[in-house]
């Protein structure tokens, strides 16, 4: 009697085609009749739901290995359609080769091809390469279809961190929203911002506050414009990568986002960073050696009765060590010394304040100036571009002039986000400055460890020296001096012994401008930049 042949029953259907007459019953029915009709000899079924662009499916690796192991013994392999076995025709013809050689024949019920007659080789390369075609296609369609609501400002992709992914009524469209972990994400370029500690050390407290992110996704995190509602379309062969407006919820300002970038880029800093976790030590990272001029790096050590006692000391060995109590005492006793009479507080009042209300009366035309700078770079981008396509210049070249030229369109953006994102309220802005300015040795003594830091860098630009109860600074912050210049009470006392605060003779704090009876002239000599004067510095703070 003669042996009947056997076949394996393949059955695959994927997301996508589902619904396409393909359902994983509607196969299994129709080869089990196939076999029935050639009275076939089912000796197995093996069923994935996977895409047919590779053969790294489970269920048809399993196959695989019990045909290579021998476990399973077959003469054909058998599905429906040949885009069922794969939409890959260079794979196709490799796994096909492979089952010869296994003594394994393949055929879609379906769609029969006779591989044995050479003629029927053409139709295998049609009906593999149509799938592949097909699926080609269809990524195109997709990846178009992405893009092109990519610029209408959708996000498309699996939310990031401090969003969430949901759709509308019609369960159609996507968009995201924020969700538990916004408020952290906010907090994080909040601290960045600050430029007063590292990217490990805020990624670790916001681990603390429930953040479940790597290191790696935290830096992409804080690179990325999503949070400031704005969505990064990358480059094609046509066109060129371009930031458009996300028509989500942003969690932060474009300013804030901007600002952390320049943190991050080494662009910016408000105050150096001091490297210190120690509210023991608030000056450390202010203070130099005497002896060598290397910075003062401070520790505690315990004593004979157990208690913990803190220092100042040398880094590079030397013997220079006193007690880091007494030093922060004296500091705090010497900021008393910065007393300044009401008179002259009322009358830098007035000053700033009306350097602010120019400066806010100004904004437009410097927005409409930086608006004219990009248009212009980019007209020559533009142009640039239809002369390639004129092939009156080459491909290279205007890659080259595009990016010369896309740096300078991006910085002045940043500028005029600055000037966009100017605070219309500045009344209260400088008027909780010079409120902390009038009571600056309460404000210091009640602060954290980070807003005394940020204080000392507001006042003191340059590094203090130490010695004999006293601190030698080589000048003020140039705004904070030439308010205290203009006021009786900031000059040295007339016992040595009271100094606190000694200017270096050499690098002596310079003499500071006698309050003009011109009002302009006063709004003109302290008109500085918002980061650098002392008020904007110390406010940031406190609201």
């Amino acid at each position: 009697m003669k042996q009947k042949k056997r076949a394996i029953i393949y059955v695959r259907v994927s997301t996508d085609d589902q619904g396409d007459g393909y359902s994983p019953a509607y196969q299994l029915e129709r080869l089990k009749q196939y076999c029935k009709d050639k009275d076939y000899e089912v000796v197995g079924t093996f069923e994935d739901r996977y895409s047919a662009k590779t053969f790294d499916r489970p269920e048809y690796q399993k196959m695989l290995g019990q045909l290579k192991s021998g476990k399973l013994k077959t003469d054909w392999l058998l599905f429906i359609k040949w885009d069922r076995f794969s939409r890959n025709a260079l794979d196709a013809y490799q796994m096909i080769a492979k089952l010869k050689k296994m003594e394994v024949q393949v055929q879609a019920t379906e769609q029969p091809l006779d591989l044995k007659v050479p003629e029927n080789k053409l139709m295998l390369a049609v009906y593999l390469a149509f799938p592949e075609v097909e699926n080609d296609r269809r990524g195109l369609n997709v990846t178009s279809g992405m893009r092109r609501a990519k610029k209408e400002g959708r996000w498309m992709a699996t939310a990031p961190k401090g969003y969430k992914n949901v759709t509308d009524e019609s369960g159609k469209k996507k968009y995201i929203m924020p969700d538990a972990n916004a408020p952290i994400i906010i907090w994080a370029f909040e601290e960045l911002a600050t430029g007063l500690t590292t990217v490990i050390d805020v990624l670790r407290r916001a681990r603390l506050k429930g953040l479940d992110c790597s290191r790696n996704n935290f830096w992409k995190l804080i690179r990325n414009p999503v949070y400031c509602a704005k969505i990064m379309i990358p480059a094609t062969e046509d066109e060129e990568a371009q930031l458009v407006q996300g028509q989500h919820e942003p969690l932060i300002s474009e300013k804030l986002f901007y600002e952390v970038q320049d943190v991050l880029d080494g662009r910016k800093r408000n105050v150096p960073i001091k490297n210190t976790l120690k509210e023991e030590l608030p000056l450390r990272g202010s203070l130099v050696c005497r002896k060598c001029g290397s910075n003062l790096t401070g520790s505690g050590s315990t004593g004979k009765l157990g208690g913990r006692y803190y220092y100042y000391h040398c880094q590079k060995g030397c013997d220079e060590r006193f007690s880091a109590i007494e030093a922060n005492r004296l500091f705090e006793q010497g900021l008393k010394s910065f007393s300044v009479k009401k008179e002259s507080i009322d009358l830098y009042y007035l000053a700033v304040k009306k350097a602010f209300s120019v400066n806010k009366t100004n904004q437009s035309q410097k927005i409409a100036s930086i608006k004219r700078e990009i248009e212009t770079l980019q007209q020559r981008i533009d142009k640039a571009r239809n002369l390639m396509l004129d092939d009156k210049i080459d491909a290279e070249d205007f890659k080259e002039t595009k990016a010369s030229l896309l740096p300078q369109i991006e910085n002045l953006n940043r500028k005029l986000n600055s000037h966009q994102s100017f605070d219309g309220d500045y009344r209260t802005f400088i008027e909780d400055g010079f409120g902390i300015l009038k009571n600056l040795p309460e404000t210091y003594s009640q602060a954290d460890l980070r807003v005394k830091q940020q204080i000392v860098g507001s006042i003191f630009p340059e590094k203090l020296i130490f010695e004999n109860n006293q601190y030698r600074t080589p000048k003020l912050l140039r705004a904070f001096a030439r308010i205290l210049s203009n006021d009786g009470h900031f000059k040295p006392k007339t016992k040595r012994t009271e100094a606190i605060f000694v200017p270096q003779s050499p690098l002596v704090t310079p003499r500071g401008f006698e309050p003009p009876t011109n009002r302009t002239g006063i709004c003109h000599s302290i008109q500085l930049n918002y980061g650098a004067i002392f008020i904007t510095n110390i406010t940031s703070y406190f609201g």
